[in-house]
């Protein structure tokens, strides 16, 4: 388990809406803890009964056998879910021939050992800003292009967080962690 590490986690308001959201019993952030939690913070080789692979910074190896045990769920609707989080951006998985590889696209950067650990496969809120835009033809929607406001003059959707090369205290502090802070 990794010791002492944050998060900068960057959601849209419509990938929380569907992580908060619960169907058929199933926890989906409890889904995407657990993908995160297991992402490596460090290039990693990774072996399994003769399969070899370097997992970067910002990827999981975990069948979905393995996570459907873990957490108690039905493979099937594990794979569901999985499909759903890629479709929305949140992570991708690929199959291989001894586990599947689970890029997270949601998490800019760790803090572990009081240094910064830029995750190369995040996805940028402008960067999805203008994906959604090609796909839907239109940015005049209720979805992901509203929850960026004036995406060009938006240094970084991290930068609260993540260019100061530790989180602030604010976002760590006792109060924030045991969630007695009211404003």
């Amino acid at each position: 388990m990794k010791k002492d590490v944050y998060y900068c986690i960057v959601l849209s308001s419509s990938q929380l809406d569907f992580l908060a959201g619960s169907k058929y019993g199933i926890d989906r952030m409890k889904v995407l803890k657990c993908l995160i939690d297991a992402a490596v913070i460090k290039e990693t080789k990774y072996e399994k009964k003769g399969f070899t692979i370097t997992l970067h910074i910002g990827q999981a190896a975990l069948s979905e056998v393995e996570l459907a045990t873990h957490l108690g769920y039905d493979k099937k609707t594990v794979s569901r879910l999985l499909d759903k989080m890629a479709w929305l951006g949140i992570v991708t998985s690929e199959q291989t021939n001894r586990t599947s590889i689970h890029t997270i696209h949601c998490v800019s950067a760790w803090y572990a050992d009081n240094q910064k650990i830029l995750n190369p496969y995040y996805v940028s809120m402008k960067e999805r800003y203008n994906h959604s835009c090609e796909i839907k033809d239109d940015c005049g929607g209720n979805d992901i292009a509203t929850d960026v406001s004036n995406a060009e003059n938006i240094k970084s959707d991290t930068s609260v967080c993540c260019d100061r090369g530790q989180p602030p205290s604010s976002l760590i502090s006792a109060d924030n962690v045991q969630g007695k802070n009211e404003s």
